[in-house]
């Protein structure tokens, strides 16, 4: 009998023979919560169509996901990357539905605010809105451990790409929801058992990762790892995190099709309830839950400013000691307050730093910026809106050389008080 030699499969890793059944099952869940997905079928498609961008998410998928969040019932949902707000709208649904479920919801895109929460404004009650929390800020910049502290089930949702927020996911992230149980979900990864996606480059170049694609437009480039096939980095990271912690990483296409193909019966009357638009066996999108499984695991390291280890205050010339309150104008991109700045301590100046501003804004939104030296453009701007604390956080190029630290409206004709809690270097 020939012997296949399986790569890797001599290497040691965790003991998977102490795991435990999953948690969640994405497939009987779907089935189970039918009914509700049926009697909020209509206030559903209200959602869609108050939302307005059915490219980013299907009706069927949106009620995979209705299914995923009443049926896991966490008690904090994290959505990484929100666009124009199919997921916030759905999530915040099965929050009043379930009557309890906060939702902190992180992106830089300000469609949500500026366009979709008012049309929904007029088809929902207010409280409606009331466990939503959506921040207009730097993903990579917020506080992790402040958002989940004392949270006992978490669902989060990874819909934002690249290799910066797969390693905040997987090295920041999931390390603090190992001890409670959790559901990470991932859009935008196809199962090529399942999904109908071929696996020929079919005449395509080979792919060469999103930035690539982005700049080429070559939209029909792909990328296969193993079943996993997507147009996004974070497949790759997946499939080393995979590798090296001995997990499976969840298809939803896989978990539908067999778990409907064993339940026909449960199929037909999916299809009667809820009809082709809210019922598909193909989701195309996959799972990651640490919940269960035996450790111990291996995460990667943090880079940039969280691994910062030292910090010391900034003093600036236009803001006062401690806590400090600016006012914007209703005008897009004015100035409020242009200051000089320079580090209370003695930061080494042959290492990487960063200002970290907290603060917390009532009104529109707001952009922290560092200017060059000579004041003629931005070395790094980042837009903040939430009446919650966030974080700003701007790389300094040269400590020898500071440009001025700018507050100031972003690209919205509204007003808005800062309060500025903490402004420090970090290095």
């Amino acid at each position: 009998m020939t012997m296949v030699n399986k790569p890797f499969g001599s290497t040691p890793g965790r003991d998977v023979a102490l795991d435990q059944p999953r948690v969640f099952d994405v497939g009987r869940h779907y089935y189970e919560q039918r009914h509700r997905i049926h009697e909020d079928a209509a206030v559903l498609r209200a959602l869609i169509g108050a939302v307005g961008w059915p490219n980013d998410l299907t009706s069927a998928q949106w009620a995979q996901w209705y299914s995923v969040a009443l049926g896991f019932a966490p008690d904090l949902v994290i959505e990484l990357g929100r666009g124009y707000g199919n997921s916030t709208a759905l999530f915040a649904q099965a929050a009043w539905r379930l009557g309890r479920m906060k939702i902190v919801s992180l992106c830089v895109s300000g469609e949500w605010a500026s366009m979709v929460a008012p049309r929904i404004a007029k088809l929902v009650d207010p409280a409606w809105f009331a466990n939503v929390d959506a921040r207009r800020t730097d993903i990579l910049a917020a506080d992790y451990g402040e958002i989940i502290a004392n949270h006992q089930r978490v669902l989060v949702l990874w819909d934002a790409h690249g290799f910066e927020i797969a390693e905040l996911v997987l090295g920041e992230i999931l390390p603090r929801l190992s001890d409670r149980p959790h559901l990470v979900l991932m859009h935008d990864i196809s199962d090529n058992r399942y999904a109908g996606v071929p696996r020929s480059y079919g005449g395509h170049p080979l792919w060469k990762g999103s930035r690539w694609q982005q700049k080429t437009g070559a939209w029909d480039s792909r990328v296969n790892i193993g079943w996993m096939n997507s147009i996004q980095d974070q497949v790759i990271a997946l499939a080393d995190f995979s590798a090296r912690n001995d997990l499976e990483i969840e298809s939803a296409d896989r978990d539908y099709t067999e778990f409907f193909a064993a339940h026909p019966a449960y199929a037909n009357e999916m299809r009667q309830q809820l009809g082709e638009e809210f019922f598909s066996v193909i989701g195309h999108w996959a799972s990651l839950s640490l919940t269960g499984k035996a450790g111990p695991f291996h995460f990667p390291g943090i880079t940039g400013w969280r691994a910062a280890s030292s910090r010391c205050d900034i003093v600036a010339d236009e803001l006062p000691r401690g806590a400090a309150e600016i006012v914007t104008a209703a005008v897009p991109w004015a100035y409020a307050s242009t200051s000089e700045w320079r580090p209370r301590g003695s930061p080494p100046l042959n290492v990487q730093s960063w200002i970290r501003c907290r603060l917390r804004v009532q009104g529109g939104p707001i952009g922290v910026s560092l200017l060059t030296p000579d004041g003629r453009a931005f070395v790094q701007s980042q837009v903040a809106s939430s009446t919650s604390p966030v974080d700003v956080v701007l790389a300094v190029p040269d400590l020898t050389r500071r440009g001025r630290l700018v507050i100031h409206t972003w690209d919205s004709p509204m007003a808005a008080q800062v309060h500025i809690d903490d402004l420090s270097l970090v290095w």
